[in-house]
């Protein structure tokens, strides 16, 4: 152990799932309680990500913060037969644990939630679930689709397919289609299919321009003088190499004419290589977290370069991509807030006096036991995750704002890109949530 300015200890536990394994690190140090929880595929990812993003934020925060983080870790592997998800997780809580930061799946997502309402310790996660039964998770991802719906509006779309392939786009699908039922949004005519495996995509990409072509022949037939609108089409997908593989399929299927206009929920739309997919004349329309390299700050935005630098040294690909930024966002949240907690007034501090002897305590007692026959939450968990939603930043993902009804993300911004023959990606404005579009 290395020594740190404060006397309390660290726990982040990072916490992944994979298939029937459970892999959780432990990391040591001398403040704060914090177990780090991602699936199964981001698990490597992450876990490289997450000790650059640290170092990025302590950096940036240097000259107003007086405590460091310095980690050693510890692997135990688990098989889910003889430990479950629920039990580690109680496992840490009576170590201590005071708040998770994580990417989970949505099939995952309803029990953590349930358990972190349940004991007051909140989930900083970097996806976005609408999950209104409690605000104890907070999402860092701003919503993409508040954006779509802004580009529907504006260029008045009334035929729209939708192809999506998880919870996730099920869920935003869902919204969109209850918006064109009680009529938020007009004349809006949705057709949906359901992606299984991309390699084998064929017959569905033909079915979409077979379904396309008959009704661009009926809008022609019955809208007579009116501006032809082309085919949008909604492109929804859990995995960036999902986007590659199927727009390369697209491109093959000669589905890149004028008349295609297609719109990417994509965050990280910027890493792909549409050279040859625009060579038909298609239109792509996609959204990106602000450009960082604006700022007149220059030490940040050395320090962010540098952080840039280290995680293409790390072989992690695809950087920028939005999940980098995201997790420094996080840590950036984390620090902020445990700053502004050790600010607050004497009665706050008092309610935060969890730190004893280098143990969190809860009351009286070490950490938390979820075995016992009643439940037992944080008792400082309210004020802390008051804090959490209190919290205002510029960070890598543009501004870090709270609602703290819903605990999603507000008052973000979107730069918006179009990719058509002759530009290779052109930016061409701005989305502000909650609504405004300017293009």
């Amino acid at each position: 152990m290395l020594e740190i300015i404060f006397k309390y200890r660290l726990i982040l536990v990072f916490f992944f799932r994979k298939d029937r394994n459970i892999e959780l690190y432990l990391l040591y140090s001398k403040f704060e309680i914090i177990s780090l929880m991602f699936n199964g595929y981001d698990r490597e990812i992450y876990g490289r990500m997450s000790p650059l993003a640290r170092k990025y934020v302590f950096n940036k925060l240097e000259r107003r913060f007086q405590y460091d983080v310095i980690e050693r870790i510890d692997t135990v592997d688990f098989d889910s037969s003889d430990i479950d998800t629920w039990s580690s997780l109680c496992n840490q809580l009576s170590n201590g644990i005071m708040s998770i930061i994580g990417h989970v799946d949505h099939s995952d997502f309803e029990w953590l939630a349930s358990f972190c309402s349940t004991y007051q310790v909140p989930f900083i996660g970097l996806d976005n679930h609408h999950y209104k039964k409690t605000n104890y998770y907070i999402s860092l991802m701003p919503d993409v689709l508040p954006a779509l719906i802004s580009i529907i509006r504006r260029y008045q779309v009334n035929q729209l397919v939708y192809l999506y392939d998880d919870a996730n786009g099920a869920l935003r699908l869902k919204q969109l289609i209850e918006m064109t039922t009680n009529n938020t949004i007009q004349n809006l005519n949705i057709i949906s299919r359901y992606l299984g495996n991309p390699d084998d995509s064929y017959d569905l990409l033909q079915n979409i321009e077979f379904m396309t072509n008959s009704q661009l022949r009926s809008s022609s037939s019955t809208s007579a003088g009116q501006k032809f609108q082309g085919r949008y089409i909604v492109l929804d997908f859990h995995s960036f190499n999902t986007y590659r593989i199927i727009m390369d399929k697209i491109k093959h299927r000669g589905m890149t004419t004028a008349d295609y206009h297609y719109i990417l929920l994509t965050l990280n739309a910027k890493q792909l290589d549409m050279t040859y997919f625009r060579y038909g004349g298609v239109n792509v329309t996609f959204f990106a977290v602000p450009s960082y390299d604006h700022f007149n700050d220059n030490y940040t935005l050395l320090l962010y370069n540098n952080y840039i630098d280290s995680i293409k040294n790390a072989n992690i690909k695809n950087i920028p991509s939005v999940e980098s930024l995201l997790i420094a966002d996080a840590w950036e949240t984390l620090l902020r807030t445990i700053n502004r907690m050790l600010s607050s007034p004497n009665e706050t501090r008092d309610k935060l006096k969890v730190f004893r002897q280098g143990k969190f305590y809860n009351g009286l007692t070490p950490g938390i036991d979820c075995r016992n026959n009643f439940i037992e939450s944080w008792s400082p968990g309210k004020v802390y995750l008051e804090n959490l939603l209190n919290i205002s930043f510029h960070g890598l993902t543009g501004n870090v704002q709270f609602s703290n009804r819903t605990g999603q993300r507000t008052n973000y911004t979107f730069d918006v890109y179009r990719v058509t023959r002759n530009d290779m990606p052109k930016h061409i404005g701005f989305f502000r949530a909650p609504t405004t579009l300017e293009v």
